[in-house]
């Protein structure tokens, strides 16, 4: 846990090395006496206070850079002032802003802590997946939760450490990250672990990842996960999607599971989700939708 802590500020350190080396690159040419080796007048009228308060920021608001940049940029382009700053200034802030965003992309390849793992579900069952996109790092456990006795209630239980190099607070960063997923279908390839899985497990079932889809559902978007002998209260965001075959006479695909989404964010940009997908005849998708019993598990570690 501990060193996981270190790897979450390595993201940020990256960001304020690489404003110490842009500005040691826009200086380096300039004669030592020259008044604009100063920061301030080198980056312009508020030129330091956007970079250091653009920092902060990706502490405190949702979505980080992702909201933080457009917003400082159209600001000073709103302004006329603002606007003669950018044409007198425009290298040396082009240069620094370019620098800035490569060390926020180099941040996700930061490695990640392990994913948690209750003692209760045993070793997993695969400890990585080659599916997984290469970017942002990520670390992943898979377990196949069997029935006692012959039935439907199979479920195939992901634990993911991501790293989300865009922000590095906490707020929203749950929500935001799930939203991010969802729009560019970053689950579709890890997915398909969980596919291969199910579809050894479904006797008569031709389960094919290549013709796969999730659908999102409409549920609420957190859920209030409560045990009183775990010690666990907790408000955690979850998405919901109904897992269809495209190999269909219908257009929308055939329903053959469901999958849970759940996930909570460290300080420094590190998720931690769980995935949780049962077949369509599972009995808990109509009584227990949010897998109470494995998230509170998972939530108390």
């Amino acid at each position: 846990m501990f060193m996981s802590q270190l790897w979450n500020l390595v993201p940020s350190l990256l960001v304020f090395f690489g404003t110490l080396i842009a500005v040691w690159w826009l200086r380096r040419g300039l004669d030592k006496e020259d008044a604009t080796r100063n920061l301030r007048p080198l980056l312009g009228p508020y030129g330091l206070e956007a970079v250091i308060g653009g920092f902060l920021l990706l502490w405190v608001v949702p979505w980080g850079v992702l909201v933080v940049l457009p917003v400082l940029l159209v600001v000073s382009a709103l302004s006329p002032a603002g606007r003669e700053d950018w044409r007198t200034h425009r290298r040396t802030r082009i240069t620094l802003c370019t620098c800035l965003v490569t060390m926020i992309l180099l941040g996700g390849f930061v490695p990640v802590g392990q994913p948690i793992a209750p003692a209760a579900w045993g070793e997993p069952l695969l400890q990585e997946n080659p599916n997984a996109p290469l970017y942002p790092a990520s670390e992943q456990y898979t377990w196949l939760m069997l029935p006692e006795s012959a039935g439907f209630d199979v479920e195939i239980v992901q634990s993911i450490s991501l790293r989300l190099p865009y922000q590095y607070g906490t707020i929203g960063a749950s929500s935001s990250a799930l939203d991010v997923s969802e729009l560019f279908g970053m689950e579709n390839g890890r997915m398909r672990q969980a596919i291969e899985l199910l579809d050894q497990q479904l006797t008569g079932a031709s389960l094919d990842p290549d013709e796969m889809d999730l659908k999102a559902v409409s549920t609420e978007e957190s859920h209030r996960y409560i045990s009183t002998a775990l010690g666990v209260d907790e408000r955690v965001e979850v998405r919901v999607f109904e897992l269809r075959s495209l190999l269909s006479t219908s257009s929308d695909g055939t329903r053959v599971g469901e999958v849970l989404c759940v996930a909570k964010a460290n300080l420094g940009g590190e998720l931690q989700m769980l995935i949780v997908v049962r077949p369509v005849l599972h009995p808990g998708l109509s009584s227990d939708r949010f897998a109470e019993a494995i998230v509170l598990e998972w939530l108390a570690e």
